[in-house]
């Protein structure tokens, strides 16, 4: 019961937040851009998503401790899991499938979900990172907005340092271990002991940082060329491509909160707001749902990969 009212709420959120976004649009000229799609640029914004998708797999590959699938496998299995969560709340497909998956090959959950938990860490320090940058150079849209990217880099790296310095989380896991009900107390300790081989290894962590900076800037590509093959920009290195690569991350970083399923509305919502003013409303409503559909097509290999091996 708690299921089927948790997922009906976020249901009625994406239903009312995608009719909010629609009803600032005129419908008529959304679906005429749509109808005009340039198909080779489209192809290529499909084929970004799928290279910053499958560095994803591998970024998350150099967290794995034990590393009990391949490269490949990693990529394939993060595939398979994006494809699941583009239906379900932010990140919950995601997380669940890939912490499942090596969890049940290695023998240790706490290792497989502290792979999955890092990862998801250093993505988030890495946009919001991007958010800050564009927020320094002066961008009157993240204005608005940056109290909360202020707010939310300094949470991030406060929690970061928790989980990474070995003093905080041996007080953490006294105070953990206090807690009888369930076991609980035991299990999040053994989660937050795994996080010693990150402590130890900080190049891995440089690396995963700056794989995500080449994630996003993937993504922000794809999010270009959708432009480009709806005839809103022309091909050009100028602000207008470095503001899309930049608004596309922090799309990505708004559709991670929990509140919708796959991140409908809240992602439309995200690139009105951020590119409506040099596109169009109509223009970012078309390129947020083309981006989400390139994310379906990119992710559909992965399918296929899980359903093989019935995770």
């Amino acid at each position: 019961m708690r299921k089927f009212l948790d997922i009906s709420v976020r249901l009625i959120i994406t239903v009312l937040a995608l009719y909010w976004v629609l009803s600032k649009a005129d419908i008529s000229k959304v679906i005429t851009l749509l109808s005009s799609i340039n198909p080779f640029p489209a192809f290529l914004a499909v084929f970004f998503v799928f290279l910053g998708l499958s560095l994803s797999g591998l970024r998350w590959y150099i967290f794995l401790q034990p590393k009990t699938i391949t490269p490949l496998g990693a990529i394939f299995v993060t595939l398979g899991a994006i494809f699941y969560g583009m239906f379900l709340p932010a990140g919950a497909g995601v997380d669940l499938i890939r912490g499942l998956y090596v969890g049940v090959k290695s023998g240790s959950k706490s290792q497989s979900f502290a792979s999955v938990f890092i990862d998801r860490m250093v993505g988030f320090l890495a946009l919001l990172s991007l958010a800050l940058a564009a927020l320094i150079l002066g961008s009157k849209t993240m204005r608005h907005i940056g109290a909360f990217i202020l707010l939310g880099f300094a949470l991030s790296l406060f929690f970061s340092v928790i989980i990474l310095s070995r003093r905080l989380r041996k007080l953490c896991i006294r105070v953990l271990r206090k807690i009888k009900v369930f076991n609980l107390g035991e299990k999040l300790s053994r989660f937050l002991l795994a996080f010693d081989h990150y402590r130890e290894n900080p190049k891995t962590l440089i690396v995963g940082f700056f794989l995500s900076l080449m994630i996003q800037i993937f993504l922000g590509l794809s999010a270009y060329f959708l432009a480009l093959a709806l005839n809103l920009l022309k091909f050009s290195l100028d602000i207008k491509f470095l503001k899309t690569v930049v608004y596309t991350s922090l799309v990505n970083l708004i559709t991670m909160l929990p509140i919708s399923l796959g991140g409908l509305g809240v992602r439309e919502g995200g690139f009105v707001y951020l590119m409506g003013p040099y596109v169009g409303v109509e223009g970012a409503i078309s390129i947020s749902l083309l981006y989400y559909f390139a994310n379906i097509l990119a992710s559909l290999p992965g399918l296929f990969f899980i359903w093989k091996r019935r995770v």
